[in-house]
C-alpha cells in the first residue's frame, strides 16, 4: 500500500467522510420526521457515489501495482461450425455411410485434421472435438444479422439430434494415451 497515490487515498477517505456526515443527517431527519428531505436524500446517494467512484481509482491502482503472471505458452480455441445439404439423396444412401461415415469421409479429405487451414508452423495442434447434429434449420447469412451475439451462431438447437461425435485427444505420453485406449476398449 505504500506505493499507492497519497492524493487517491486521502481523496477517498474525503469522499466517505462526507457520505458519513450525509448519512448521519439523513439517520436524524428520518428519526425526527419518519422521512428524509429531498436535498438529503439526493445528496446522500451523490455522495455514496463520489465515495464508490474514489474507492474505484484507488482499487483500479492497487490492481496496476499487482504483477500480472505470465502463462506458460499462449492457447487459443477455434470453434466452427459447417452446415451440410444432402444434394443427392440416393448418392448418399447407396454409399451406405450416412451422417458418420459421410463425416468422417469430409475429415479424410481434409487429411484427418478438422481444420486443415489452421494446420501453421508455429502452431501446435492440440486436442479436438467434432460434433455432428441433424437440424432442420441451416445456418444462412440473415442468421449472421440476427444474432444477439455472434457465439449464438455455435449453440446447439433443442431440436436438433446428436448423430456422431469425434473426439481427437491429444495425450502428453504415449503411456497416457495406451491407458485411454484401454478404457475406451473395457467401455
Amino acid at each position: 500500500m505504500s506505493d499507492l497515490d497519497p492524493a487517491a487515498i486521502r481523496s477517498a477517505t474525503d469522499a466517505g467522510e462526507e457520505a458519513l456526515r450525509l448519512l448521519r443527517r439523513h439517520i436524524d431527519q428520518v428519526a425526527a420526521a419518519g422521512e428524509a428531505d429531498e436535498e438529503t436524500d439526493r445528496a446522500l446517494w451523490e455522495a455514496v457515489a463520489a465515495y464508490g467512484d474514489a474507492l474505484d481509482e484507488v482499487a483500479d491502482e492497487l490492481d496496476e501495482d499487482e504483477e500480472q503472471p505470465e502463462p506458460d505458452e499462449l492457447r487459443f480455441t477455434v470453434r466452427a461450425r459447417y452446415d451440410y445439404a444432402v444434394v443427392d439423396e440416393k448418392e448418399f444412401l447407396a454409399a451406405g455411410r450416412g451422417v458418420a461415415g459421410a463425416v468422417a469421409a469430409l475429415l479424410q479429405r481434409a487429411g484427418g485434421k478438422p481444420i486443415p487451414a489452421l494446420e501453421v508452423g508455429s502452431l501446435e495442434t492440440g486436442s479436438g472435438l467434432v460434433t455432428v447434429h441433424l437440424n432442420a434449420e441451416p445456418l444462412t447469412a440473415v442468421d449472421f444479422d440476427d444474432a444477439d451475439e455472434p457465439t449464438d451462431l455455435l449453440l446447439v438447437d433443442p431440436e436438433e439430434n446428436l448423430q456422431f461425435v469425434l473426439d481427437e485427444p491429444v495425450y502428453d505420453s504415449r503411456a497416457e494415451a495406451e491407458a485411454a485406449a484401454r478404457r475406451d476398449g473395457e467401455r
